[in-house]
């Protein structure tokens, strides 16, 4: 695989801001770029979306090319991953839950730890071979704002992962034909198994839940205008963890704990339709996808394409947002408060603020998504996908507790 390494001048801030030092070192909300497309200039490429892995790379889709890269934020190197066959462009993407580790692998794995145990020094393997995996969707569009009919398709990305960590280069299988579907967006994990997706159909103003295993699905939500980026979130005391996507990861916990079985989650999404474009959530059966609750506005009147969900560590609850705001070319914050019962009303729209701006660095560009880091050293910081400011697209980190 042959990486490309994008190290300039300013590759030492990344490596500051991904320190402990960080603050006493640069303003936190200073864009740093972690990686630019390399090749000739493409002043129309963009990353569409983001999704972090648990080793904490990025996987990055192209919204103006079937392509996903990797890209090392603690290096600033990166790679072409895959092209996907006869697509036009790739929209969202998120992570899945994989097939549980075999009992044979189960077995191997305590058979080390119990010979570690006996041999001085050695140290036990923890995981298992397995599978990481992704879920990801196309479409074709042969004019600006217009998308072919029945071309959208939903994709598997997976990772074959070893004994030892280590993963080869992934395959991409086709999950789903959905010709009946417009123009699927927005990606998130649904469910305390994490084994369906919610697809938002910005075109069809509607909310797919799709089995990954198999691949048939049901429409839970209609009337859905100007649906965009979505994030699910398990209400705590629902399940096993967190069912959001990695772009709504929590700058305290990435994945909050929880127990029960209520069976109650909230979807957050964007309405990036003007002049109502807004932030919202909204109470989900955690099973059927089917709203049980009013849609509270958390950020009102400001242009939106993807957002990142801060969840408290203590609660469980999501109580920010970090909103891409599109052709606005900046990250705003907007804290709100935790979630309504499903039969109240919530709370008015939050306070925002301007975390960062001017992302491009030349005046104009387009801001698409953010997404917080999953290693120790870059939990609390945001990775935002920049396009069409002039140059290549590009990824840049900053911190948004400043």
């Amino acid at each position: 695989m042959r990486f490309y390494s994008t190290r300039n001048p300013r590759a030492s801030l990344l490596l500051l801001l991904l320190s402990s030092a960080l603050t006493t070192t640069l303003a936190a909300s200073t864009p740093t770029t972690v990686f630019t497309l390399p090749g000739p200039v493409a002043a129309q490429s963009w990353f569409e979306n983001l999704a972090v892995r648990p080793n904490g790379l990025i996987l990055a889709t192209r919204g103006d090319a079937p392509e996903i890269w990797q890209i090392d934020p603690a290096t600033g190197a990166g790679a072409l991953l895959v092209t996907v066959p006869d697509t036009f462009n790739l929209t969202g993407i998120a992570e899945v839950t994989p097939p549980a580790p075999s009992a044979a692998c189960t077995k191997q794995r305590r058979a080390r730890q119990a010979s570690a145990v006996a041999a001085v020094g050695a140290k036990p393997k923890k995981n298992c071979p397995g599978k990481e995996s992704y879920v990801f969707g196309s479409s074709t569009i042969p004019a600006p704002l217009q998308v072919e009919p029945g071309s959208a398709k939903v994709w598997t990305l997976t990772f074959h992962v070893d004994a030892d960590d280590n993963d080869d280069r992934p395959t991409v299988s086709l999950l789903a034909a959905l010709p009946n579907a417009g123009f699927i967006n927005g990606i998130t994990a649904f469910g305390p198994r994490r084994d369906r997706v919610l697809l938002a159909d910005t075109q069809a103003e509607a909310v797919y839940l799709l089995d990954v295993a198999s691949g048939a699905y049901t429409t839970p939500l209609t009337g859905m205008t100007g649906i965009n980026g979505i994030h699910f979130l398990l209400a705590p005391g629902s399940g096993s963890g967190s069912s959001s996507s990695s772009s709504s990861s929590s700058s305290s916990s990435s994945s909050s704990s929880s127990s029960g079985s209520s069976g109650l989650g909230y979807l957050y999404w964007a309405n990036h339709a003007d002049p109502a474009a807004s932030l919202s959530r909204m109470p989900l059966d955690a099973s059927t996808g089917v709203a049980v609750g009013p849609a509270e506005v958390l950020a009102a009147n400001t242009s939106i394409d993807d957002f990142a969900v801060a969840v408290n560590g203590s609660s469980g609850k999501g109580e920010k947002a970090y909103i891409a705001a599109q052709y606005e070319n900046k990250v705003v914050e907007v804290s709100f408060g935790p979630a309504a019962a499903p039969s109240q009303s919530g709370p008015s729209p939050g306070t925002m603020r301007v975390v960062a701006d001017d992302l491009s660095g030349t005046g104009y560009g387009f801001v698409s998504v953010v997404v917080f880091g999953r290693r120790k050293e870059d939990r609390g910081l945001l990775y935002a996908a920049v396009g069409q400011g002039g140059g290549n697209a590009k990824i840049v980190v900053l911190d948004p507790s400043v």
